[in-house]
């Protein structure tokens, strides 16, 4: 294996990945790797290659939702909601209608955390300009 911190002089690396086989609930075998990083040894699925593989933590990487703020998180769901159901993401368009072989109750349901999700997706700066303006 190669890998340092810079591209332009690779170093070769020697160190041993553990690769592990767990039981998945309903039968059959799911691989891991045990993350090689100095004093790490979580069971991972991905190894990441930044000059030596190590799992996503000692990188220090992290996903993208993790930066989301609590209103960008609320117009996701809001949208998701709405595709969910067959119509566009957009908040401007009539709610869609329920799509056929769907339970009201589950619609309905979903018309309720949609309209709760669509509720919190301003931002407060938002609110408190159209408490100004009234």
């Amino acid at each position: 294996m190669y890998g340092s911190d810079t591209a332009a002089d690779p170093q070769p690396f020697k160190y041993p990945v553990s690769i592990e086989w767990t039981c998945c609930n309903y039968g059959g075998k799911r691989a891991c790797f045990r993350c090689p990083g100095r004093g790490c040894g979580r069971r991972v699925a991905i190894l990441y290659g930044r000059g030596i593989f190590a799992c996503r933590h000692c990188h220090g990487l992290n996903y993208e939702s993790q930066h989301e703020q609590p209103y960008d998180r609320a117009l996701r769901r809001a949208q998701t909601i709405r595709e969910r159901l067959g119509g566009s993401g957009s908040l401007a368009e009539p709610f869609p209608v329920k799509p056929k072989g769907m339970h009201w109750r589950t619609y309905q349901l979903l018309q309720i955390k949609a309209a709760n999700a669509q509720s919190c997706c301003w931002p407060n700066w938002v609110y408190r300009l159209a408490g100004v303006l009234q």
